[in-house]
């Protein structure tokens, strides 16, 4: 699937805009049925409330969880592992030392990953990535920045709005 074309409605059919009838043209076969959904685009305000928010909640961790993400972006991953936007994978092992091998092996690859253990199954949660290109509806944007804030909240004992208002004071 590529990126959203753009369309006008009129009434009875949808048209693809004159810049995006050759892109139409290629991307959908005649007589096919393509399913259509309104993409609202992200609001770029809300999208820097949300990393100021982030920003505060990256300074104010409590001192015992201090160093346990590199910097703001890991922080924001680390909470996306705890909401509905993630992937999980779990591996089978027969051991515990092949576990630890497991998990080392992908504590190694250069994509965020955290690492749980469930006896000898090694259970890998992968963060969805957040960009505009990968996550263009402000619908999702929006509850997958509510989840992460929830999370974060939660991690420094106040509350969301209250994170919500520093995020603000710093945006």
């Amino acid at each position: 699937m590529g990126a959203p074309l753009m369309f006008h409605w009129n009434g009875e059919v949808m048209r693809p805009l004159r810049y995006f009838r050759e892109r139409a043209a290629v991307q959908f076969k005649l007589d096919e049925v393509y399913k259509l959904a309104e993409i609202g685009d992200r609001s770029i305000n809300s999208h820097k409330h949300y990393f100021a928010c982030l920003g505060e909640a990256f300074k104010n961790l409590p001192e015992d969880v201090e160093g346990q993400w590199r910097d703001v972006d890991d922080l924001r991953k680390w909470a996306l592992t705890y909401t509905e936007f993630q992937d999980i994978k779990r591996h089978e092992t027969k051991t515990m030392r092949e576990a630890i091998a497991v998990a080392k092996a992908l504590s190694e690859i250069p994509v965020y990953v955290r690492i749980e253990f469930d006896n000898t199954t090694v259970i890998a949660h992968y963060p969805h990535s957040q960009s505009f290109n990968l996550m263009p509806s402000q619908r999702t944007f929006q509850r997958s920045k509510q989840q992460v804030l929830d999370v974060l909240a939660r991690k420094l004992g106040i509350t969301v709005e209250a994170l919500e208002e520093a995020g603000r004071r710093a945006a």
